[in-house]
């Protein structure tokens, strides 16, 4: 038996919870912007986590940064390595703390290079969108998340003609959407997409945004 869902409508804290206060033994296995974390529960705490090169309370530490994304849980998973001792309520509430003490997050960088993109002379709005369509920030007027959903589509179709035609990855594109001009970038991990102003060129705007990119990278 498993349960999957998005960490925007349930976040980690709230699912750790849920699941160590019913003693439930779990592997909870997150992703989000390519990467992956897993937090295995037993006996009402956590016993072992890891992400990248961080295992135990640091990686959890930073699972709980990560606001979007998608969680899956497998029930009745016993876990051998035990990485935690301390309490269930001790790790969630310095994680808390660390979160609330002001130090920089990759969500908090994402929101501060969207409006960066946004003020941009040539655009009038700007999305950044993970590939499975979750938004991960915007600053614009419309909808954001139709927008992001024609980045996305406009993207992975980009992405897969690129693919069957060997001419490389995906790397920006403009479309012209009635009378909006809306330009896709691709990235590993993510799309963004810009609404262009009437006189807007597209090859100055992507080079100004890919430069962008390359900075906050």
């Amino acid at each position: 038996m498993s349960l999957e869902g998005s960490l925007k409508d349930l976040n980690l804290s709230n699912l750790i919870q849920l699941n160590c206060q019913e003693m439930n033994e779990v592997k909870i296995t997150l992703e989000y912007l390519g990467k992956e974390g897993v937090i295995f529960c037993s006996g009402g705490n956590i016993v072992h986590a890891f992400t990248g090169s961080l295992v135990g309370e640091e990686a959890v530490f930073e699972l709980l940064r990560w606001k979007a994304g998608t969680f899956s849980v497998e029930y009745g998973i016993a876990m051998t390595e035990r990485t935690i001792d301390r309490s269930l309520s001790s790790i969630l509430l310095e994680g808390m703390q660390r979160l609330e003490s002001g130090k920089s997050s990759e969500d908090d960088k994402l929101r501060k290079l969207v409006r960066d993109l946004s003020e941009m002379a040539a655009v009038s709005g700007a999305v950044i969108v993970a590939r499975d369509g979750t938004i991960l920030a915007e600053a614009t007027e419309g909808n954001a998340e139709k927008e992001g959903a024609v980045a996305v589509f406009l993207g992975t179709a980009a992405d897969q003609i690129g693919e069957a035609m060997a001419l490389g990855p995906f790397d920006w594109g403009t479309v012209a959407l009635g009378n909006d001009r809306v330009q896709v970038l691709g990235r590993t991990n993510f799309f963004v997409g810009l609404h262009l102003k009437e006189k807007a060129s597209p090859i100055l705007v992507a080079s100004d945004v890919k430069n962008s990119l390359a900075a906050w990278a």
